[in-house]
């Protein structure tokens, strides 16, 4: 079964969708680093503009699934979230390559902002500017009902799913007919050894400690979270017995020690909190690294969600 993944970054969820047992025709990306990163790692990386149309190619029209992880800072709640204004906005540039490729399913990851009200829609977001919500139903899920027979979409952690992070995401499916969406396998260790209601036993998260081997407090407010107040992380402080907070993409992924000591993640913690393989390369300098890891999608959330269409496309028509 074949993917072509658009906005790809440093390839999350190409590690997820392999795993998952999709191939790979094309991962389209137009940060080098990240580039390099998804070729060191052995994806068929085109270094491009995903609005170039010179990039797509016949042969990959009507194959399985598109996957588009489309700019998440119009969005965002850590920003100033323009939405639609916002010239990042990279939907309407996705919905050009479903109508030129005809995928058979389609698939998009994004921050929760983006399903979240903003300004002056609280009554109904009708005609309201600048509301994410607005753009959500009456944009981007119906373009995709005029496209596809069944949309779906659901906020899923990856915490629930085994990665020691706390990631909430909004996932979208499109395709000819409904997906069974994930179940969880992990839950707060006060629900887990319980039966779902399936039978089976959810496990309880990963924690912190369990993946790093680190002990204490974390944050992502960077150094001066305690003396700028202002300036602090919208995520809560997490002991390291928790899974992370969301890891961010400035690489100022904290822990406070017992003692009081501070200090950053190094690249390769955060890499580990977002679920990527021990060994995984990262091109380019630090900051760059840590903007690779921080903009991820976690390979297991990615793989959960892969196998959810797989199954989809399993059913029979009718």
């Amino acid at each position: 079964m074949s993917v072509v993944e658009l906005f790809a970054g440093a390839g999350g969820s190409a590690l997820g969708l392999e795993a998952a047992g999709f191939e790979h025709l094309a991962c389209i990306e137009n940060n080098p680093d990240a580039c390099k990163t998804l070729r060191d790692a052995g994806f068929p990386c085109i270094e491009a503009d995903v609005r170039d149309p010179e990039i797509y190619e016949s042969r990959w029209v009507g194959e399985t699934l598109l996957w588009s992880s489309f700019p998440c800072k119009p969005w965002s709640t850590s920003g100033v979230r323009e939405g639609s204004r916002d010239p990042r906005n990279g939907f309407p540039w996705t919905v050009d390559v479903i109508d030129a490729l005809e995928p058979q399913w389609f698939a998009a990851e994004n921050v929760v902002g983006l399903t979240q009200h903003k300004g002056d829609c609280w009554n109904g977001c009708l005609g309201a500017k600048g509301c994410s919500r607005a753009y959500f139903e009456q944009v981007i899920l119906a373009q995709l009902r005029d496209r596809f027979n069944w949309v779906g979409w659901r906020i899923l952690d990856a915490a629930d799913y085994g990665v020691p992070q706390h990631r909430r995401r909004v996932i979208i499916v499109a395709g000819p007919r409904p997906i069974a969406w994930p179940n969880p396998t992990h839950s707060a260790p006060n629900d887990a050894d319980q039966m779902d209601m399936f039978g089976r036993t959810l496990r309880p998260w990963v924690s912190v400690d369990e993946a790093i081997g680190v002990e204490g407090i974390m944050h992502t407010g960077g150094e001066d979270y305690r003396e700028r107040p202002d300036r602090k992380s919208r995520e809560r402080p997490a002991p390291t017995s928790e899974p992370a907070p969301t890891v961010g993409s400035r690489g100022n992924t904290m822990i406070t020690s017992s003692d009081g000591e501070r200090r950053c993640l190094t690249v390769e913690e955060c890499a580990k909190l977002q679920g990527f393989p021990d060994g995984y390369r990262f091109a380019g300098l630090k900051g760059s690294q840590h903007t690779q890891v921080g903009n991820a999608v976690p390979p297991r959330l990615a793989e959960v969600v892969g196998r959810a269409i797989r199954r989809g496309c399993a059913e029979p028509d009718g």
